[in-house]
């Protein structure tokens, strides 16, 4: 069995642009990705299985076992992270000479994975 990537994409209604803008991962990569002909790194799982609320193992095709529902604790750490990297984003603004546009891309892209995660809660809770 392949990865879930295109399943999850495909649940979320989401086009590889959507996701591209969402995630900063280009098109094209993603588009490799699903079709399994490039693996994403380490670090590239773990954002993608934060965007779509699994775990890298199910993302991956590597575990069986899902229950859509995340722990509070786990929701937290991943809120924290986001929050962390917004911080970053914005601490490097000020302490480089970074293009806004580019910081703006980059506070967006963080912005938006928050904006998912509460979304996500929201859904938990309704279950």
């Amino acid at each position: 069995m392949g990865n879930r990537i295109r399943e999850f994409r495909k649940q979320k209604g989401k086009t590889l642009d959507q996701i591209q803008d969402e995630t900063g991962i280009k098109r094209g990569t993603l588009n490799n990705y699903e079709n399994g002909k490039t693996e994403p790194k380490l670090e590239t799982w773990k954002k993608l299985a934060d965007y779509f609320g699994v775990s890298v193992g199910y993302l991956q095709g590597i575990e069986d076992k899902y229950t859509g529902v995340m722990a509070d604790s786990e929701r937290q750490v991943r809120r924290d992270k986001i929050k962390e990297n917004m911080a970053k984003v914005l601490r490097k603004a000020w302490t480089e000479d970074e293009p806004w546009e580019e910081v703006y891309a980059d506070f967006k892209r963080q912005w938006n994975l928050l904006e998912l995660e509460f979304q996500k809660i929201t859904q938990d809770m309704e279950r």
